[in-house]
């Protein structure tokens, strides 16, 4: 009985797509066996310990806030370094759990130390006569640029991989190759270890996929964690033509079928000068083309707000409030971290969602289907060429997961320059002026 089984989930910290991967999985399997035993472990924070794996948490976090790429970069290329630094740690914290849980499986959705968690597997199949294999969890997507996943499963010796089933969307193959000869280049593994899904989201996720857009209101239940936090969104939805119905701790926000909806969420540690900086140019947008009559809504995800202190969304509701001559048709809509049952509705209903291109976020916008796709770039360039010149403000195997969605699935590489002609196609798409203007609040 598999109920009965036992499934070690490991994950890492450092941005949020890892750990929604896993949630992905845990919720999956749960689904089809309600009372299976799960441990989950958090391989930078609870085995590495608090000072090396913290402090790598806390500077990719940090450089991911600030919008540093060069520091990104940088933390990328060190993921080789670090895959020997915790090899020890990681391989004896592994070796502990499975002996003290008797583990039946592994599912492992970060890209270090693949070598430490399969030697430990290996030494517990001797010693306990148990076979189990690790399933190792592409989050990113699979290009050629996933070398902080492929590198370490290319070291792995024959007898390691046999241990190991990798799970992933099928690659974006270059013209004339063949999946085998992708992963055998990349990874030096036959295609029948690889295991091909979908999509690996959360389920609030595959509720909407492939699901039509209705013509009826759409609302929208946010969870607010405090109350100078509703306030300040408070303040910034007064001044739009949102309908909003507010709780101390929820607001529920009703979109009406003709409304334009935009979002914008730059990862769970969202760059805090490109967010204020579409916020600004939406704005702008909004003011130009309000004699169309064109009702629109703005939701900005910001990282949680603790109060008295400076946040992104303290910092967007004070530029709502301080924008002159503001558009009163056009609502902004500052938001703390919302989880999977707010994000997907509003995912699928946006026109367009601009964010970043962690992996797992891309697989979620693939799942849902927004009308429009827009990836962030961190490129401070204000006139650019081509898209290379976007491609350099996006650290490693993220750009080309860039690449991907934007061969695959169209989707438009911007910054809060370039973005702007994109979105005057959706301000102004089938519509006239109207005769009597919106006045402005």
């Amino acid at each position: 009985m598999l109920d009965t089984k036992t499934i070690l989930i490991i994950a890492s910290s450092g941005g949020g797509g890892l750990i929604q991967a896993a949630n992905a999985k845990e919720q999956q399997i749960r689904l089809k066996y309600p009372h299976i035993r799960i441990i989950r472990k958090d391989l930078l924070k609870d085995w590495v310990g608090k000072w090396m794996g913290w402090a790598a948490v806390a500077m990719w976090n940090s450089a991911q806030k600030s919008g540093n790429v060069k520091a990104l970069k940088f933390l990328c290329i060190s993921i080789a370094i670090s895959d020997v630094l915790f090899a020890p740690y990681v391989f004896f914290k592994t070796l502990a759990i499975l002996y003290k849980e008797d583990v039946d499986h592994i599912i492992d959705t970060q890209p270090l130390c693949t070598g430490s968690i399969i030697k430990a597997l290996r030494f517990f199949h001797r010693k306990k006569r148990k076979q189990i294999c690790l399933e190792k969890v592409l989050v990113d997507l699979p290009t050629p640029k996933a070398t902080h996943y492929f590198r370490s499963i290319r070291r792995l010796s024959g007898k390691d991989r046999a241990y190991l089933k990798v799970t992933t969307i099928p690659p974006y193959l270059q013209e004339g190759e063949t999946a085998q000869e992708f992963w055998n280049k990349h990874c030096r593994l036959q295609e029948k270890q690889v295991n091909y899904e979908p999509f690996y989201v959360r389920q609030s996720f595959f509720h909407y996929h492939k699901k039509p857009r209705l013509p009826q209101p759409f609302s929208i239940n946010a969870k607010i964690k405090n109350i100078e936090e509703l306030k300040l969104i408070q303040n910034a939805v007064s001044r739009g033509a949102i309908e909003a119905h507010w709780k101390t701790d929820e607001v529920e926000l009703v979109i009406q079928p003709q409304d334009l909806v935009f979002t914008i969420l730059l990862g769970s540690q969202p760059a805090f000068e490109g967010s204020l900086n579409y916020v600004r140019q939406f704005l702008d947008l909004a003011r130009e083309h309000r004699h169309l009559g064109v009702v629109g809504h703005l939701f900005v995800f910001c990282a949680n707000h603790r109060p008295q202190e400076k946040s992104l969304l303290k910092s967007v509701s004070e530029l709502v409030a301080q924008t002159e001559d503001y558009p009163a048709c056009f609502s902004v809509v500052p938001l703390s971290f919302q989880n999977d049952e707010v994000i997907a509705p509003l995912f699928h209903r946006s026109d367009s969602t601009c964010t970043r291109s962690g992996g797992q976020t891309l697989m979620e916008l693939m799942c849902v289907g927004p009308k429009h796709i827009w990836i962030h770039s961190e490129s401070k360039k204000k006139k650019w060429k081509t898209d290379l010149d976007l491609l350099e403000g996006i650290a490693g195997w993220e750009a080309a997961n860039a690449l991907y969605m934007q061969q695959v699935y169209g989707a438009k590489i911007v910054t809060p320059y370039s973005f702007v002609s994109h979105a005057k196609e959706l301000f102004t798409e089938g519509r006239e002026p109207l005769h009597h203007l919106t006045e402005s609040r």
